[in-house]
């Protein structure tokens, strides 16, 4: 009979456990229109501060539940696993009733239960996203607020109600600027991920990729699905080059809002300074539980990823300026490496170097 699609994933559990875990949460009381409200005032802070400007409009603000959030995430690691899922299957030609029937038949439903997991988990937690479609069909962009979150948050760190969702709106918003800004960024970071689910899916020997996820430790899919990894568990070592690649690009764009959020937060409010600090303590301490299954999901990288990448640009703002830093989205050549990350001179180095040599060929033409 015709196969049906190879999957990885058992996508309808994968949404059933996700949507039981992520429950109802606390009620928010407010507004799609002030978190509108709030967003257009935040791009415009960032859009004067860093001087980027965003081509077409930037999406409205969204106020949306767990349940919502989850399926809109859940849709997207669909999205970034498509290619593989179909690419394996085309090559695998796996039917149920083959010998390897029964071990991807528990591995798809471990996999989508990990996966519920991690989307469940973060649903209960995630306060803002700036949802952009890097891999797949492109389409419009999405900012979202999930107000049991804003709601839990604001009384996690009994701040005031308008400066908190001054901050939050600002965090997203600066996203939405940057990306309608660099237009080439989405198709720099999809482009590298696509190229490395493709890649998976040629150079790993079937039987070799079987074995592998029959025997992997479910949690370690989910762990990288969630973190936008899959391919790490299952790629050669030249691929690994390019995981680190993406990782590098990701860190910047996260450093970069975080520092525009810095440079803005102070300008929006005195009492953001203190904000900041309890938002950061709050980072650090999470009950005991929080951290060991933010570990297990891979979020502990994820923090670490926004020091790195606030530490360039903080260090590239103080010897060049914002400007300066705006050069890294000249192109993708512009971005630093994984290794310029942790030396911000070499980097201001090189691109400044090459852009005085690039006005000297102008000047002399």
């Amino acid at each position: 009979g015709r196969l049906m699609p190879y999957r990885i994933v058992d996508w309808d559990l994968a949404e059933r456990v996700g949507l039981a875990l992520a429950g109802q949460g606390p009620k928010w009381e407010g507004t799609d229109e002030e978190l509108r409200v709030e967003s257009e005032r935040a791009a415009r802070l960032v859009r004067r501060y860093t001087g980027l400007k965003p081509r077409g409009r930037l999406p409205e603000a969204e106020l949306v539940g767990r349940a919502e959030w989850a399926r809109v995430n859940l849709a997207t690691f669909r999205e970034m696993s498509a290619g593989i899922e179909e690419q394996l299957g085309e090559r695998l030609k796996v039917s149920d009733n083959s010998s390897r029937g029964l071990p991807t038949t528990l591995t798809r439903a471990a996999a989508g239960a990990e996966v519920g997991l991690a989307v469940g988990f973060l649903a209960q937690r995630v306060i803002g996203q700036y949802d952009v479609a890097l891999i797949g069909p492109t389409r419009a962009p999405r900012l979202l607020f999930v107000g049991p979150n804003l709601s839990a948050a604001r009384s996690r760190l009994d701040v005031d109600r308008d400066l908190f969702l001054r901050w939050i709106a600002l965090h997203e918003t600066t996203h939405a600027v940057h990306f309608a800004s660099v237009p080439w960024l989405r198709d720099h970071i999809g482009g590298i991920a696509r190229e490395l689910f493709e890649g998976a899916a040629v150079e790993v020997k079937p039987s070799e990729l079987l074995s592998k996820l029959v025997r992997l430790n479910p949690r370690e899919l989910v762990r990288s699905v969630a973190a936008g990894e899959l391919a790490r568990l299952l790629l050669p070592e030249p691929q690994r080059l390019q995981i680190d690649r993406l990782l590098a690009t990701m860190t910047l764009v996260e450093g970069y809002a975080e520092h525009v959020m810095d440079a803005g937060g102070d300008q929006l409010d005195p009492g953001y300074a203190e904000l900041r600090r309890r938002l950061n303590r709050d980072r650090e301490r999470r009950g005991l539980l929080d951290s060991i299954v933010s570990r297990l999901l891979g979020l502990e990288m994820k923090l670490a990823q926004y020091r790195r990448g606030k530490a360039f640009a903080d260090a590239v703002v103080r010897t060049a300026g914002i400007r300066g830093l705006n050069h890294a989205w000249d192109s993708p050549e512009s971005l630093p490496s994984p290794e310029e990350l942790d030396t911000p001179d070499e980097w201001v180095e090189r691109v400044g170097a090459r852009r005085q040599n690039r006005l000297l060929a102008l000047l002399h033409r």
